[in-house]
């Protein structure tokens, strides 16, 4: 687990050494444990990593890996979970290693199956092969997206990094501000920028389940390698028993401790407890709440005493948070509105100090399983929704849907007026006529939205709305809860997270599962709780839900910890250079200190994370 960068061919006389020098050390937190560079004799192509040891501790395990005849080196941040079998298949192949690193395998497979390596691999990567002596590089980036990868190629060459502050570090990088990147982000559940876009014109993420190459000549190619079969299919609980097993230990592999975040829920109770069972032992756990007496924390306790696990409690600093927040925005590069991020950061800070690099949570399970808030609602619109899937009733919904353009029934008569894949664009598409008048001085086209879902589904769509909405929700929506919370406020104290409910063939199994095996009169993740019935009891299983961070929300600081400073921002408002219209966002500002219901303090916590953002 690391950091990489990579610049190729860069138009600009550039000392190629010192620049990638100044643009690792600006992400030396994600790789403090060593570093290395390789560059080739004219001094136009260069990679740099900055190194967390995790596999093969030794001076072996150090990057950039380079081919024998120095013609390819690689660069990789990340975990291949199958990297045994594989070099056991490389090495009946010929292949010979110098280290013991999982990460090795890809430089060879690359040698072997060229872009084809991709679909070998299971694990969480981000990771760039370079041709030293043409300037091309290969890129790729994990299905779900666990690793981040960004990359720019504006007319100055190619550069790639694993955050956006070490692309800036690079001469002549324009830092526009895209407006079609803050109008996606201030759309319905977003709260972050959704990739491929970034806050800058010139700096772009390379999508999860992608690879790309650059080719020094020009071009630049990208393709979508990864979609899963959202068709349904017959799934047992001991199957899904099963694949969770293997998932849990292909991530308990390490050369270094191995430790788990605890909140007493089903899922991080599921791993804690799997991971015992296959002979963790002195394993240690984690919880984060309020205080000694918060409900999370008790729960905690609970299947921490039962497990027999040498745990830790860490309690909210309110002092703290605002500090996290605006800490967080400045690694990520860009706003990113999410506050149980700022607990994260408390939490990895204390895990950090403790000396632990490796920590297994349960990312994922919410989105793949329907355990969310509101997943019920949806199951029972799919439960009827199929009635009214004829042409009659898309026709009947159409026409509605111009008479109610919003709220619940709204939002239905739009989702029955559209076709499978198109649904929950077609939410966005009637939020965006709303929104961006009012907000923005000149409103971008409503296309924006069409070409940022273009690549939502290139296989078959699932049929009834709650898969869809659910797939890309895993996807796109909840990054912020998931890929991004998994890496950026961990990383940030040098942690590595596993996700075992990331897992590729856990997420292929669950997307294919019925939604009415996963949502019964007990709520979400049924067929997860009936194949872990024999090991958690009915107090994890069927407490009552709470998310992580539940005990603070967006109104609660606005209105309360930080209202001095959201006032103090409103005051002085940076409009970006004329794209954000002033009086409508003073309006949004009167209503929301007028009343609790007339603004959604998302809206206005994205719109104060813009201002932080600015400021930094």
């Amino acid at each position: 687990m690391c950091g990489i960068i990579g610049i190729s061919c860069w138009k600009q006389s550039l000392d190629l050494k010192s620049v990638l020098s100044e643009m690792s050390a600006r992400i030396a937190h994600r790789g403090p444990d060593d570093q290395g560079c390789e560059i080739n004799e004219l001094g136009t192509v260069g990679v740099a990593h900055r190194r967390l040891s995790i596999n093969d501790l030794s001076a072996n395990g150090r990057q950039p890996f380079v081919t024998a005849d120095g013609s390819l080196a690689l660069v990789c941040n990340g975990e291949i979970y199958n990297h045994q079998d594989l070099r056991a298949e490389l090495n009946k192949k010929g292949h010979c290693f110098t280290s013991d690193s999982d990460n090795e395998v890809i430089l060879h497979l690359y040698e072997e199956y060229g872009d084809a390596l991709v679909h070998k691999l299971k694990g969480m990567f981000a990771f760039a092969i370079t041709n030293l002596r043409t300037g091309e590089v290969f890129c790729a980036r994990d299905p779900l997206g666990k690793k981040p990868l960004y990359y720019t190629e504006a007319g100055d060459g190619f550069a790639f990094a694993s955050e956006i502050p070490a692309l800036k570090l690079l001469p002549g990088i324009d830092l526009g501000i895209d407006q079609n990147a803050i109008a996606l982000y201030l759309l319905r559940n977003l709260r972050h920028i959704p990739d491929p876009l970034t806050i800058f014109k010139s700096i772009r993420s390379l999508s999860p389940g992608h690879w790309m190459k650059f080719d020094p000549n020009g071009s630049l190619q990208i393709q979508h390698y990864w979609q899963p079969d959202l068709t349904s299919s017959s799934v047992k609980a001991e199957d899904v028993l099963g694949a969770f097993d293997r998932a849990v230990a292909l991530r308990g592999e390490a050369d270094v401790e191995v430790a788990a975040l605890l909140s007493g829920g089903v899922d991080s109770s599921a791993i804690v407890d799997a991971l015992t069972r296959q002979g963790a032992k002195n394993l240690q756990t984690f919880a984060f709440g309020r205080d000694a007496e918060d409900e999370e924390i008790l729960r905690a306790r609970r299947v921490s005493d039962r497990l027999r696990t040498k745990h830790t409690e860490i309690y909210f600093d309110p002092d703290q948070q605002h500090d996290q927040f605006e800490q967080l925005m400045k690694i990520h590069g860009q706003p990113i509105a999410a506050l149980p991020l700022t607990h994260a950061m408390m939490l990895f800070q204390e895990i950090q100090r403790l000396g632990i690099k490796v920590v297994m949570t349960g990312h994922g399970a919410d989105e793949v399983f329907y355990g969310y808030d509101g997943a019920g609602a949806l199951a029972r619109f799919s439960n009827w929704e199929t009635v009214l899937a004829n042409p009659l009733g898309k026709t009947a919904a159409k026409l509605l849907s111009k008479l109610f353009k919003t709220g619940p029934l709204g939002e239905a008569l739009t989702v029955l007026g559209h076709n499978v894949g198109e649904r929950k664009a077609a939410l966005y598409r009637e939020e965006a006529r709303r929104v961006w008048p009012q907000l923005f001085s000149c409103a971008p086209e409503e296309n924006v939205v069409t070409a940022w879902n273009a690549n939502w589904f290139s296989g078959q769509a699932p049929a009834h709305y709650i898969d869809e909405a659910a797939y890309l929700g895993l996807m796109q929506e909840n990054a912020h809860a998931i890929t991004i919370a998994g890496d950026l406020p961990a990383m940030a104290h040098g942690i590595e997270v596993r996700c075992p409910f990331l897992d590729r063939d856990l997420v292929e199994m669950g997307l294919s599962i019925p939604y009415a095996d996963k949502r019964d009169a007990h709520g979400g993740k049924a067929i997860l709780k009936r194949a872990l019935k024999d090991r958690l009891g009915p107090d994890v299983l069927y407490a009552p839900k709470r998310g992580f961070g539940f005990f603070v929300q967006e109104d609660t600081v606005l209105r309360g910890a930080w209202k001095s400073r959201v006032e103090r921002a409103f005051d002085d408002f940076d409009d970006f250079g004329g794209l954000l219209n002033m009086d409508a966002i003073q309006a949004l500002r009167k209503r929301f200190n007028d009343s609790r219901s007339a603004v959604p303090p998302i809206l206005m916590a994205k719109l104060y994370a813009l201002q932080c953002f600015a400021r930094l």
